[in-house]
């Protein structure tokens, strides 16, 4: 009885050591979004809406989205994900919004192809998400949180192949 009780404690203990190793934030990096790496764009009446993505090191990858209308570029915003201490953070600039400054989302839901950022203290969006439909098409949305989560704008983009 006694070895088979100390077996288990030892099973118990390796297991809790497997667990606590593996734990997302201690050993992922930023290539958990590479998925969204390429060029994206979406039709509109009156353009296009893209989006540009590039993992640049393991805890940065930029963006920027741009509205394309014939041959004017109208650029729209610059964007960021990086790990910062054990968090990954999703961060946009928006032209002529926020006095130019970005404005920093925690991301706290991810996966291998979606991931949720939120800050419920910005006026709107409180929460970006962005889900791979499939290889060549991604389910983007912002919306205004569980406090306005009737106020979503979606954005539905297709992988531009060069």
């Amino acid at each position: 009885m006694k070895r088979n009780t100390r077996r288990l404690l030892l099973l118990v203990i390796i297991f809790f050591f497997q667990c606590k190793s593996k734990e997302p934030s201690q050993e992922k990096n930023v290539s958990l979004f590479k998925w969204l790496n390429g060029s994206w764009a979406m039709a509109e009446k009156d353009g296009v809406v893209t989006e540009e993505w590039k993992l640049v090191n393991d805890s940065l990858m930029e963006g920027r989205s741009d509205f394309i209308k014939g041959d004017t570029i109208i650029p729209f915003e610059t964007i960021k994900l990086y790990k910062k201490d054990t968090s990954f953070y999703y961060e946009a600039k928006a032209a002529g919004q926020n006095n130019e400054l970005p404005v920093g989302f925690r991301i706290t839901s991810i996966s291998d192809t979606a991931f949720v950022a939120e800050n419920p203290e910005h006026d709107f969006p409180k929460r970006i998400t962005y889900q791979l439909i499939t290889k060549d098409s991604i389910h983007a949305f912002i919306d205004g949180g569980p406090s306005m989560p009737e106020k979503k704008s979606d954005f539905y983009y297709s992988r531009i192949k060069k």
